[in-house]
Formats: structure tokens, sequence, C-alpha cells
């Protein structure tokens, strides 16, 4: 079973749920899909124990065998070549990978070459097995990279996974195929706003959702209200307080709190209860 936690809006506390949800369950993996800034490994004194350099396929030109035709420009979605009186140029930054180009090439002109992206890194615990991925500095595409972390958790018993925030394409695939996600929000203008979008984006991919209220007690909107009009369930709560703040801003799991401990092992029951009830 692999559980995504997610929301519309960075802050929220998505790392906190994710990772003391992990801290509370046995022959667990961590997934941290926020390739771009990956944080859980904080909370758990892993080890470095393999990193594995990731690559995505870009093309590049023979011009002896390429007569610009243009085919090439034409079957690519991305904009990524462009055809001049000198040759095909290669904007690599706007290249997905795809490998449209060089298969639709009439003249076998384009071939791949490896750029690399980022690595996957694998470390481990008595506990919690930990799989992140970290992208290269100026990459503009993190998509490659977080399928790359999830191909590496496949067929793990239980995953969970911390995605980027937002409703764009790298939290897109972070939440598709999970079988639950956890949509954590903050009762605030900010936090609600967001939610819907997130609520839409679980169901455009056809996910089952839940929402975890953070920061809960807060003044602000009613979240209640909010859930309803999308047919979300609030599956879980956690109290303001500043207490958890300071100890999360220190490194710490809030589940060495027996009362935070009770309420993680009461999220992860309720989620397995939706996932058979679905």
């Amino acid at each position: 079973m692999r559980i995504s936690i997610a929301s519309g809006k960075g802050g929220t506390g998505k790392t906190l749920v994710a990772t003391n949800m992990a801290a509370v369950t046995r022959g667990v993996t961590l997934a941290d899909l926020d390739v771009e800034e990956p944080n859980c490994y904080l909370f758990f004194n892993q080890g470095r124990t393999t990193a594995t350099e990731v690559m995505k396929p870009v093309p590049k030109v023979n011009p002896e065998k390429c007569n610009l035709c243009g085919r090439c420009a034409e079957v690519c979605e991305f904009h990524a070549l462009a055809v001049v009186p000198k040759g095909v140029m290669v904007f690599q930054e706007m290249c997905h990978g795809c490998g449209a180009c060089s298969r639709l090439c009439p003249e076998g002109a384009i071939y791949e070459v490896g750029h690399p992206i980022g690595e996957v890194i694998v470390g481990g615990s008595p506990t919690v097995k930990l799989v992140y991925g970290v992208l290269k500095v100026g990459e503009p595409s993190a998509v490659g990279l977080i399928k790359k972390v999830l191909a590496q958790v496949k067929g793990d018993a239980l995953v969970i996974s911390d995605c980027p925030p937002g409703t764009a394409c790298t939290a897109t695939e972070a939440v598709r195929g999970s079988d639950y996600c956890v949509l954590v929000t903050e009762p605030t203008p900010f936090g609600l706003h967001d939610l819907e979008l997130a609520a839409k984006m679980v169901r455009k991919v056809g996910v089952k959702a839940g929402v975890f209220v953070n920061k809960a007690g807060l003044p602000g909107p009613d979240v209640d209200a909010v859930c309803a009009k999308h047919g979300l369930s609030v599956i879980g709560t956690l109290a303001h307080d500043r207490r958890i703040a300071e100890r999360y801003s220190a490194g710490g799991l809030i589940v060495d709190d027996e009362r935070h401990a009770i309420t993680f092992n009461a999220l992860l029951g309720r989620i397995k209860e939706e996932v058979k009830g679905r």
C-alpha cells in the first residue's frame, strides 16, 4: 500500500505528518518525493548507504545524416528542438526525455545520450527505510527523478510518500498511483484555498483522499464546510501548540509524546479502513 501525503501549499505540515506516521509504523518505507528540497532524512539520522545517479535521455544530432527535414521539431511536444539553416538546435532544459524525436527521425540522425538530473539515495535504520531524491541544481523538471524514487520503492509492503507542495506536475506525479492520499491543511484562508485546488487534483488522478487538519484551533475559515463541498472527510487533527513547533524545528519527532503517538496510530488505522472500504 502506498499512502501519499500532499497539500495545496507549502508549510501546512506534510513532512510533520509523513515522518511521524512513519515513526509509529513497523516495516515502513518513507519516500521523500520533494526532490527539490528533501528533508525527511533530518528526522531519522539515516546513514547514506547508497546513492545512484539518475540520467535523463536527451537527443544529439548527427549532422552527417540530418537533412533538416524538421520532423524532430514537429513531433516534440515541448519545443526542445529547433531547425535552423545550419542545423538542429537542442534545448536540453526543455527536453522531457520522451524519445519521440529519435524514434521518428526518418534519417536515423538522432540518438540519445544521458544527462544527469540528480540522484536517488537509500538509507536504512532499524525501523524506517528512507528513500529520497536530490535534484541537481539548475534542473528545471523534477518529474523524471520522482519516477525513479517511486520505482525504487515499488513492491515495498507499506510506503508513505512525502509529496512536493502545490498541485503542479511534480505533486500530481507524486500522488498518482497512490492507494490513498492525505491532504494536510491548516485553518487559514490560504490553507483552505489551496486545499480546494488539491482536492480537485486528487479527484482528477482518481486517488481517494481524506483531510488532516494541522494547527487545529486557530481562528479561521470552516474546514468542515470546505471538506463537505468536495466530499472529503476529516480523518485526523493536530492541535496548534507552540511545543510541537519547537520540537519539530529542532529536528525531533513529536510521537515521543504518547498523546501524539496515539494521534498518528489512529490516522494510519483510519486510512487502512478507508482503503479497505473503497
